[in-house]
This record gives C-alpha cells, sequence and structure tokens, in this order.
C-alpha cells in the first residue's frame, strides 16, 4: 500500500469519526433542546394553573361578597317590614286603648255613684266598713220595736187619745158612774184600740220611711252595676281588639321571617351554584392545562427519544461507511497488486505506475 493509500483511508476514517460525532451532538442537541421545551411548557402550565388559581379566588370572593350583600338588602327590608308592622301594632294598640278610655270616662261618674250609693245602703243595713258613720244600721232589720214605736209616735196621738177618754168619762159621769168598772173597761178598750191603731199606723210609716230611705240607694246601687257591666264591656271590647292587633302582627311578621328565611335560602342555593361552576371550570381549565402539558411532554420525550436514536443511527453508518470505505479501498488495492503482478506496464486509469495521479 502507497502512502498516498494511508492518507487517504486514515482521512476517510477521520470523516467517519466526525461524521458519527456529528450524529451524537445532532442528536444530544435535540433531546436538551426536547428537555428545555419540556421545562418551558411546565412553567408555562405551572403559570396557566396559577392564574386559573387567581381566577378562581376572585370568583369565589365575589359569589361571598355578592351573597352577604343580597342577604343585607334581605336583612334590611325584613326588618323595616317589622318597624312597619310594629308602627301598626302600636297605632292599633293606641286606638284600641283611646276607645277604651273614652267608655270607662263615660261609665266611671255612674260607677262612682253607684259605689256611693252601695256604701251608703250598705252603712245603713249595718254592714258597711264605715261603722262610725251618722245612721249606721239604722236600717239593720225590718222588725218594728216598742222603742222605735215611741220614738214614731204620730204627734196628734196623745190628743187624740186624751179627747177620747174625756168623752167616755163624762158619758160615765153623765150616767151616774164615774169611776164605774164599765168606765174604766171602756176607757181601756178605747186606749188600747187607739194604741193599736197607732202602731199599726207607726210601723207603716216605718216601713214607708225605711223603703224610700233605702230605694235611692238601691237604684244608685244597680246604676253602678250597669256601670261596671258596661266598664267591663269596655275592657273587654279592648282585650278583643288587642287580641286582633297582636294576631296579625304575630301573622305579617312570621310572613315576614318565612319569606327572609326562603330568600336567603335561594341566595345560598344561587351561591352553592356560581362556586360549582367556578370549581367546575377551574377544574376544566387545570385539567386541559396539565392535559396539554401531558401531550406536549410526551412528544417531547419522543421526539428526545427518537432524535437520540437517529444520532446513534447516524454514527453507527458514519462509522460503517468508514469502514466500508477502508474495505474496499483494501480490496481494490488488492485487487491493483494483483493486477499489476500479472501485467507489470497495466495502469489503473487516474494514476501513475507509482500509483494514484
Amino acid at each position: 500500500m502507497t502512502w498516498g493509500m494511508v492518507a487517504v483511508a486514515g482521512a476517510t476514517v477521520v470523516q467517519g469519526v466526525v461524521s458519527s460525532s456529528a450524529a451524537k451532538s445532532a442528536a444530544n442537541t435535540q433531546a436538551n433542546a426536547a428537555r428545555e421545551a419540556t421545562a418551558q411548557q411546565a412553567e408555562s402550565a405551572r403559570q396557566a394553573i396559577s392564574a386559573q388559581q387567581d381566577v378562581l379566588n376572585r370568583q369565589l370572593a365575589n359569589a361571598d361578597e355578592a351573597t352577604a350583600s343580597q342577604i343585607r338588602t334581605q336583612l334590611d327590608s325584613l326588618n323595616r317590614e317589622a318597624a312597619i308592622y310594629k308602627q301598626t301594632l302600636d297605632s292599633q294598640l293606641g286606638v284600641a286603648r283611646e276607645t277604651s278610655d273614652a267608655q270607662l270616662g263615660l261609665y266611671r261618674p255612674y260607677e262612682e255613684a253607684g259605689q256611693a250609693g252601695q256604701n251608703q245602703l250598705l252603712n245603713y243595713l249595718g254592714i258597711g266598713a264605715d261603722k262610725g258613720s251618722e245612721g249606721y244600721g239604722k236600717y239593720a232589720t225590718a222588725e218594728f220595736t216598742p222603742e222605735m214605736f215611741k220614738a214614731g209616735v204620730d204627734p196628734g196621738y196623745a190628743f187624740r187619745l186624751s179627747e177620747g177618754l174625756k168623752g167616755i168619762d163624762r158619758q160615765a159621769a153623765a150616767r151616774g158612774g164615774l169611776i164605774s168598772g164599765n168606765a174604766l173597761k171602756a176607757a181601756s178598750g178605747y186606749a188600747g184600740e187607739q194604741a193599736s191603731q197607732e202602731y199599726n199606723n207607726a210601723f207603716g210609716r216605718y216601713q214607708t220611711m225605711r223603703t224610700n230611705t233605702l230605694d235611692p240607694y238601691q237604684r244608685l246601687q244597680g246604676v253602678g252595676m250597669g256601670a261596671a257591666q258596661g266598664m267591663v264591656g269596655a275592657y273587654g271590647g279592648y282585650g278583643a281588639a288587642a287580641n286582633d292587633a297582636y294576631r296579625n302582627y304575630g301573622i305579617s311578621t312570621g310572613g315576614s321571617q318565612s319569606a327572609y328565611s326562603n330568600n336567603v335560602s335561594n341566595i345560598q342555593g344561587g351561591r352553592g351554584g356560581m362556586i360549582n361552576n367556578a370549581l367546575g371550570n377551574y377544574g376544566g381549565q387545570v385539567t386541559g392545562s396539565l392535559t396539554g402539558f401531558g401531550n406536549a411532554s410526551a412528544a417531547n420525550t419522543m421526539g428526545a427519544g427518537n432524535a437520540l436514536a437517529a444520532g446513534q443511527v447516524g454514527s453507527a453508518n458514519a462509522i460503517n461507511q468508514s469502514i466500508s470505505g477502508l474495505s474496499n479501498m483494501y480490496y481494490q488495492n488488492q485487487v491493483l497488486d494483483m493486477l499489476k503482478k500479472k501485467n507489470p506496464n497495466y495502469t489503473v486509469p487516474g494514476t501513475t505506475a507509482g500509483g494514484f495521479t
């Protein structure tokens, strides 16, 4: 083998090594680029997820703020309605109280008169509280005692009795029996008859006076009883009106509370829907970001693997081509040597007798 052929062989080997190294370097460059791209895509995915987290936080905060604002509005409405219902209740109670007071004012004089009449009636009957009052117990009983008879004798009774006895005496004197038993008997009978008649008259006068004295107080007592009944009716009317007012107030406030509870429940339900939508959107965006990153990362990994594989193959091909070139040169040189031995004057085209041109 000539030095020219050695040089060519060396150059072929060097070219193969350089080509192999270049193939590996290109493959490594592609693999590094794929890894760098994966890192950048990972950072992009992280930033996208962070941005979605910020959006989610704002959506949740907006949902909470909107819910709180709506609940405050409902509470303000409830308080305003409660104030109106309370004002209505106070107004109704005030009207009922004024009406009752007016009615009681009309009945009170009659009630006081009846009370006064009853007190005096009880004192006359001896069962009242003021035992020191004038006439206390004067008409405690309807019995007519001798003392009451003496106190109630008519002033003309003595005159009539005296004149009657004088008449009997004159009659007896005219008959000659002034102090006879008949005269005494006649006088005694006359006196008893007069006493009996006067007792009946005095008893009648006593009963009339007792009735006439007690009757006005009894009438006043009846007036007071009627006034008391009227006052009871006034109090009952006020109680009924107050009961209706409180019942209506309870119904109204209960309805407001129920409406408030329902509205708050609906607001909370709307908040739950907003939160679910926000979380759903967040989950979808995060899933999309991660899916995109995963797909890109897989593609980059596959590309890096393909690049490395291609580099290995290219390197192997370069080495193989270099080896194949050397082999071809060797066999060509052997063939040339054989030809030269058989025909010393044979010259390969493009060469001189000493080798390649």
